[in-house]
Order: structure tokens, then C-alpha cells, then sequence
């Protein structure tokens, strides 16, 4: 499903763009921190076609952060047991471990916000904080925007987050409510503008607001209506592709899918994933992983508490998932998060 351009974005993501996003960071970023950001760029590109240059960093570029196992809404297409499992919570010590790391590293972007909702942290602007103190460019948030608040709006803008990403997935009260478990949706909206609106108080440009949508059959019959209901709003829309998480305790259990929803075979003819080669995870376990995927929960590449970034990111493990893909023989975790995307209906068919 790639093509033999160099890739810029991911195939399983259809962007509708307000502003010119690289254009925004470059005008910004750019600005603020030069050549590194110029070199940034360039690298995460470099890193999306791995299987063409070889490329591989030192040190990771993006990093991503779990800070609490919990979520406020209950998403039909997320793998919830995550919730369900005994609290773990990132501590404001090892989050400054995690940033001392990325410092003496040079990370360049961290997403704040991985298979939870990081606005349910009690100490989420320290970590704000530490990731501007660790001179990381990039900042992203990614919530469901329920506790996006007006003072959180305030620490987002001042704190120099770069990108807010909320997740609705409807454009409707009652298809949002089928697909997340509540009627949050009139509240998410104005949060939203409230934040839109603090940008515009304090003159930034910056964070660049994303809303995105999960197309699934639940809610595929308003792809349109939310397409026109935020291109105008937010600074890009970004559909898609579900993924089928249904298996990810089948395959910690049995070492294969049983029965996956749906399996596009072709995405392993010549199978394709970059984050092994541009990316870390934490999770608020201190587990740490080479995606942002669920699947990655049986993947487990160390855990903070007792190796560094630097020691997983060069360790034999990682190395090991690397040369799978370098091969194109993957172990089944892969396999299931590749194929077991549901292309049919994100491309109407």
C-alpha cells in the first residue's frame, strides 16, 4: 500500500489539511530551534523509509508516554482490558528520569498520551514541563478531550506544546456515544474551541489541533459530515484505518490469531512498519516497547526502572523485531497489527 516515493505519511491515515502542517512547524519550530528542527524533519523522513537507506538513529526519535493505565470512556474498537488491569501510574521521579535520558539523548518529540487518557495525570503540566526542560522540540498531547479545560488550555499554550491530537471518531451525539460509551461529545466540541480560542488569545500558532475519526462500521455513514463539520475548525482531520485488537490476549496466550475479525493478507507480501526504527514507548508500567500499538503490550522490549533508553533502543531485542522486518518474516503480534486492518470499509468497499 506504499509507494515507491519516499514516504511522508502513513498509508492507513487519509489527512484533510486546513493549514500546511510542516509549514507551521518549520515557521514555529524552525524558528525557535534551527538546524536541529531542519535535521529533525529531515531524519523522521529518513526514518519512514528505513527499507530503502538503511537508516537508523542513535537514540530514538519520538517517544511516547503512558502516565496512567486509565481511560474515561469506553471505545468499542480499543483494547480496554489495558483499563481493567491493576493501576500503574508514571511518578513524577521516573518521569524525570525518562527526561534526563531524553536530554543527554537529544530526543526530538514525545507524545504525551499512549493507549490511555493522559489528562486523567494529576501532574500533567510537570510533565509538560520536563519534556520543554529537556529541550524536546516537539510536543504532542493526545486525549478524548473530556478534561481538556480552560486552565489546561492555558498550560498547553504556555507550556509550548506543538500538537494537540483529539480523538471523537462521530460526528453525531449518538453515533459518538455507540462508539466511546457516553454522551460526551457537545462537551468535547467546546473544549476544543475553548482551546482554539486561547491560541488565538495568546497570538500563537501553536499547537497545531488535530481531530481525528476511526472508520468503522459504526460510524463510516458520517465520514463526510465530520470531514465538513471540522475542515474549517481544527488545522487538519486525520481518518483512520481500524485496527483489530481483539487478539492481542489470543496471541500472548496461544502465539497466533485464531480468529480475527478481518485480515488483509497482502499487507505481509512485503510488510512495512517504522517505528521500530524511529520510536520508543513507555508505559506507565515502565514497560517499554517499540510501538504505540496494543500489540506491543506482548512485545516488551525492558522496563525503565531497570534499563535506559539508550540500552533498549541498541539492545538485541529491538534488533532482533528490526531484522524481522528487514526480512519480512514477522512474529505474529506484527502480523495481526499489519493485516488485521479493516480496509474495506475505510476505502468504502
Amino acid at each position: 500500500m506504499t509507494s515507491d516515493a519516499d514516504r511522508t505519511n502513513m498509508d492507513y491515515i487519509d489527512r484533510v489539511e486546513r493549514v500546511d502542517v510542516e509549514q507551521v512547524l518549520q515557521a514555529t519550530l524552525g524558528a525557535k530551534f534551527g538546524r536541529r528542527f531542519t535535521d529533525y524533519r529531515r531524519d523522521y523522513v529518513k526514518s519512514l523509509n528505513y527499507d530503502k537507506n538503511g537508516f537508523l538513529p542513535d537514540f530514538p526519535i519520538t517517544l511516547g508516554l503512558e502516565l496512567v493505565n486509565r481511560c474515561n470512556l469506553s471505545c468499542i474498537m480499543c483494547y480496554t482490558v489495558n483499563h481493567d488491569l491493576p493501576k500503574a501510574t508514571l511518578s513524577k521521579a521516573t518521569v524525570k528520569k525518562i527526561m534526563e535520558q531524553a536530554a543527554a539523548g537529544g530526543l526530538q518529540a514525545v507524545q504525551i498520551g499512549l493507549g490511555s487518557e493522559a489528562l486523567l495525570y494529576k501532574n500533567i503540566d510537570d510533565v509538560f514541563a520536563a519534556a520543554e526542560g529537556a529541550a524536546v522540540m516537539d510536543i504532542f498531547l493526545a486525549t478524548n478531550g473530556v478534561l481538556l479545560t480552560e486552565k489546561i488550555c492555558e498550560r498547553i499554550v504556555k507550556r509550548g506544546v506543538s500538537r494537540v491530537y483529539v480523538s471523537l471518531d462521530a460526528a453525531t451525539p449518538e453515533t459518538f456515544k455507540t462508539i466511546r460509551g457516553k454522551d460526551e461529545l457537545p462537551l468535547i466540541e467546546r473544549n476544543i474551541h475553548t482551546l482554539i480560542n486561547t491560541k488565538r488569545r495568546h497570538g500563537s500558532q501553536l499547537p497545531l489541533i488535530r481531530v481525528s475519526f476511526c472508520v468503522q462500521k459504526e460510524n463510516v455513514h458520517e465520514r463526510q459530515l465530520f470531514a465538513d463539520k471540522w475542515r474549517d475548525v481544527v488545522d487538519h482531520v486525520d481518518f483512520q484505518m481500524m485496527t483489530d485488537f481483539s487478539q492481542v490476549d489470543a496471541i500472548a496466550e496461544t502465539g497466533q490469531a485464531p480468529a480475527p475479525r478481518f485480515f488483509d493478507a497482502s499487507a505481509l507480501e512485503k510488510p512495512y512498519c517504522p517505528q521500530p526504527f524511529n520510536r520508543l514507548d513507555v508505559w506507565a508500567n515502565g514497560d517499554v516497547t517499540p510501538c504505540c500499538t496494543f500489540y506491543a503490550k506482548n512485545l516488551v522490549l525492558g522496563n525503565i526502572a531497570h534499563q535506559s533508553l539508550q540500552e533498549i533502543w541498541h539492545g538485541e531485542k529491538i534488533e532482533k523485531l528490526r531484522d524481522q522486518f528487514r526480512h519480512g518474516r514477522l512474529n505474529p503480534n506484527c502480523e495481526m497489527c499489519l493485516a488485521g486492518r479493516d480496509v474495506d470499509t475505510f476505502n468504502g468497499s
